[in-house]
């Protein structure tokens, strides 16, 4: 019982690492299209350029902060994943 609960441990760890950076780039990309189009236009009407447009550097700023968490992420599950295998195939188990 105790190998099964380390692979499916294992599982775990391995569809987060799967799972989880896709999302997030997704969600980042949208907030920031969001915050893009209202910073644009915020209250839907024509503005006469009093509005203040995000730069394409403060855009790229915020994918690299994300891009830079997602990595961690990423590198954090699939060690746990690695490490988690490892362990439930080379650790001895009694056998009942």
């Amino acid at each position: 019982m105790h190998r099964k609960a380390v692979f499916i441990l294992a599982g775990v760890f391995l569809i987060v690492a799967l799972i989880v950076p896709p999302i997030v780039l997704v969600l980042q990309a949208d907030k920031d299209l969001d915050n893009y189009i209202i910073s644009q236009n915020p209250n839907g009407l024509q503005t006469n350029g009093n509005v203040t447009i995000l730069t394409p550097a403060e855009l790229q700023e915020n994918h690299n902060n994300t891009f830079i968490i997602v990595a961690i992420v990423e590198v954090v599950f699939a060690s746990l994943f690695a490490v988690t295998l490892f362990y439930g195939i080379n650790h001895p188990h009694p056998e009942h």
